[in-house]
């Protein structure tokens, strides 16, 4: 669990967690705290004052997986609840296809 994982390399994420559990904290304490545990749960280092924004963690995350030569295909398909036709359209046997 990569949660969990995050948690062991970073100690000093239990004083941020400390924030969500008070009732009496700020909304941006909370969104400041919740953007921290996001950039350490990339992967990114929190420890110094000058820790990427999440939005900066996202682009370089997508940039490095648009350079990726194996593609998800899976990402690319549509939930079957959508699009009933297209079951319908496919053929029951795939070897029927390459006859």
């Amino acid at each position: 669990m990569k949660f969990v994982q995050t948690l062991k390399n970073n100690p000093d994420l239990l004083k941020v967690i400390e924030n969500f559990l008070s009732s009496d904290v700020n909304l941006e304490v909370v969104v400041d705290a919740g953007n921290y545990f996001l950039v350490a749960l990339y992967g990114n280092t929190t420890s110094t004052s000058d820790a990427p924004s999440v939005n900066n963690v996202r682009y370089k995350c997508y940039m490095k997986s648009s350079f990726n030569k194996s593609i998800n295909m899976t990402s690319l398909l549509q939930p079957l609840s959508c699009s009933p036709a297209f079951l319908k359209s496919l053929p029951l046997d795939p070897t029927m296809d390459s006859q």
